[in-house]
């Protein structure tokens, strides 16, 4: 059985570069391309994981069925997608914000107290920080 390794990332791979040049050039809102990301690594995890459970308890209990070799294939290929999926959301999460301002002065202004800073945020119902 062979699985597909190369057009499976070429595929991702494209797609990944095209929603982060949306993004990148406004015509994609962050938050909308993270989302996009996240629920596709949602539905590769809860396919390979699943089907790998299905696997486990098959041989856990010697059954062997016809559609033993199709479930391995279908494992392994959302598999490898969850796998290229899983390095763009970490560069989701490492790429710097719109705002274009560094770390440091990110933490710069957290660290700032003001008065209205401790004051209750009457529509959220929160206290702001």
């Amino acid at each position: 059985m062979t699985y597909d390794l190369i057009p499976i990332s070429i595929i991702l791979l494209v797609a990944y570069v095209g929603s982060y040049l949306l993004y990148h050039n406004n015509h994609l809102k962050k938050s909308t391309h993270i989302r996009l990301w996240n629920i596709l690594i949602l539905i590769t995890f809860i396919v390979s994981a699943g089907v790998g459970l299905i696997l486990l308890i098959l041989a856990e209990y010697g059954i062997a069925l016809p559609m033993s070799q199709g479930l391995l294939y279908w494992h392994v290929q959302f598999a490898i997608a969850m796998f290229w999926i899983a390095l763009f959301h970490i560069h989701s999460y490492w790429m710097p914000s719109a705002g274009g301002k560094s770390d440091e002065e990110l933490k710069e202004e957290s660290t700032q107290f003001s008065p209205e800073s401790s004051q209750i945020d009457e529509k959220s119902g929160r206290g702001l920080k």
